[in-house]
């Protein structure tokens, strides 16, 4: 078999299996939904693109426009999370093993998950792109369809851009690091970098800064009035406060004017994704887990031998005591169970989730935790609710995020289920200890709040401490997954506590979410998520 049909076969394979999950259903569905926000009425609160005070009459050229860079936008984020699990799967089932064993070489190998990991963003792209013509007939402003200036953007502005996505989500699946949770946060401010101020005119890799460059200058051509260097401009979901309509000029723009020039550098990132292979294949460890095989003799030396080597050993909390005679004899008495079972054990249990939550935390990971808190009590109070509190709650995201998935992860899932109070105990045990972890880290600015005597504001803090740990145990008991809470936390988060967002603001860092409601809300929110993640373990329970 040659190298094409390899590449082809292994491809097809992946593309085949991806593509039958529910998380890409899912994601097509919020994608279709969102083609269609990209597209508002003439009469909507809200705008996605506007130059000025004008827009483009709802023709193929602006559609197709538009639609490509919202999309672009949409799937550089959510796309990378989608299709960021390539190797993870395969090293977690077993099959990247037995492809090891073959004579399929990394660079086959890594090329065809790319190959794959782009076949799923362009399947979502064309899908798009039907879309955008679909929404200019619903719109209607101009009936007529014109395929290339439709479709044009899709093919040269976003495919190159998916193109380079999958190969960063390989690049990182590459690096041990950024596998996990770490590499999803890296890509998220990366992303933000790139998408915010004045980076499109450095980079472009999503194509926008031709288009909005072409687009002003149909505008300057027919309304001479707007100047080139004319900087409002609003791209993305902008609101008008009071809810009224947009009432926006429109004006006829006929689309790009695709020079070779700004052709063959949109082809260049196919070029930079190649590229992006190579590495990827030579960071990859071909599925080599001998560097988590400890050396021959070292478990013995470390593990039971060296426990019964002890001349005594006992356990308060095992309730039983170990004794080894000169002669070699060991010698096990336990304590009496009744003992042990008349004792409020909830807040021990509390207490030994926290544990297991920062086990493993680095003291530089504690370092920072302890200086933030520090921050809070000493900054004022402003400051530390607007800036320290939402920091301080995005450093323990990676802990939060383990939250529902720790027993699948580590395949404890059974002897936990199995155990008594499940339910009633270790469950409620895991989220307040979610709870705990949220007011600690948070504790220098809630400190600060409780002396200044500002119970508005402390009891939306509260609600934002509680919220955290429930959101991040919903989705994980529903997801079986981490990454989910990661990428909704983290967008929640930016558009909330970060850029003053009061409907999404869930820790009450702007006075505007408390005056309309919102810790309250976020509250009914979290027992709804709670009542759902507990009906999500009773299911596992179930078998269900």
């Amino acid at each position: 078999m040659n190298i094409a049909a390899i590449l082809y076969r292994l491809a097809l394979a992946d593309f085949r299996e991806r593509t039958r999950r529910y998380s890409f259903l899912v994601t097509l569905g919020f994608t279709l939904y969102a083609a269609y926000l990209f597209v508002p009425s003439a009469g909507a609160s809200y705008v996605t693109l506007s130059l000025a005070s004008y827009r483009g009459v709802y023709n193929s050229a602006w559609i197709g426009s538009l639609v490509s860079m919202m999309s672009t936008l949409f799937l550089s984020l959510a796309g990378f999370y989608l299709v960021k699990n390539a190797l993870v799967r395969d090293r977690h089932t077993g099959v990247g093993q037995v492809l090891a064993a073959t004579k399929v070489t990394r660079f086959q190998y890594m090329l065809a998950k790319a190959l794959s990991n782009f076949c799923v963003l362009a399947a979502m792209m064309g899908v798009l792109a039907v879309a955008a013509c679909v929404m200019q007939l619903v719109r209607a402003e101009d009936a007529h369809l014109n395929a290339w200036k439709l479709l044009a953007p899709f093919l040269l502005n976003a495919l190159p851009s998916m193109a380079l996505i999958a190969v960063i989500a390989l690049l990182f699946e590459s690096i041990r690091f950024l596998r996990g949770g770490f590499g999803n946060v890296v890509f998220f401010c990366l992303w933000m970098f790139t998408v915010s101020g004045d980076t499109f005119s450095v980079s472009d890799i999503f194509g926008m800064n031709t288009t909005l460059h072409q687009m002003k200058t149909g505008l300057h051509q027919s309304h001479p009035d707007f100047h080139m260097d004319n900087e409002q401009m609003n791209m993305g979901f902008s609101i008008k406060d009071d809810g009224t309509s947009w009432n926006l000029e429109r004006f006829e723009w006929h689309g790009i004017d695709w020079t070779l020039a700004n052709v063959g550098r949109r082809m260049l990132l196919f070029v930079v994704a190649f590229f992006g292979v190579c590495v990827s294949s030579l960071l990859f460890d071909r599925f080599d887990s001998s560097q988590n095989i400890p050396a021959p003799g070292t478990a013995a030396k470390t593990g039971l031998t060296a426990r019964f080597r002890r001349r005594k050993s006992t356990s308060a909390k095992s309730g039983a005591e170990v004794r080894v005679s000169s002669a070699g004899k060991v010698a096990i008495r336990f304590s009496r169970l009744e003992s042990l079972a008349n004792r409020n054990r909830f807040v021990h249990l509390v207490i030994a989730e926290l544990k297991l939550m920062l086990k493993g935390v680095s003291r530089w990971w504690m370092l920072v935790a302890l200086g933030l808190a520090i921050a809070g009590a000493l900054v004022p109070a402003e400051v530390g609710r607007q800036f320290i509190l939402p920091f301080a709650w995005i450093w323990p995201l990676l802990i939060w995020s383990k939250m529902g998935v720790r027993e699948t992860r580590y395949r404890t899932h059974q002897l936990i289920y199995s155990s008594a109070g499940s339910i009633t105990r270790q469950f409620p045990a895991l989220w307040l200890a979610g709870v705990v972890l949220a007011l600690m880290t948070g504790s220098g600015m809630l400190i600060r709040t409780l002396i200044d005597g500002n119970w508005q504001i402390l009891a939306a803090c509260g609600v934002g401490a509680i919220f955290i740990p429930t959101m991040a145990i919903f989705l994980g008991v529903w997801s079986g997954s981490g990454k989910l809470f990661e990428i909704l936390y983290l967008l929640l988060w930016y558009a909330g506590p970060m850029n003053r967002v009061p409907f999404m603001d869930f820790m009450g860092a702007t006075n505007d979410s408390i005056a309309i409601g919102m810790p309250l809300f976020f509250l009914l929110i979290a027992a709804v998520l709670f009542a759902l993640a507990i009906a999500g373990r009773r299911k596992k329970l179930g078998g269900g």
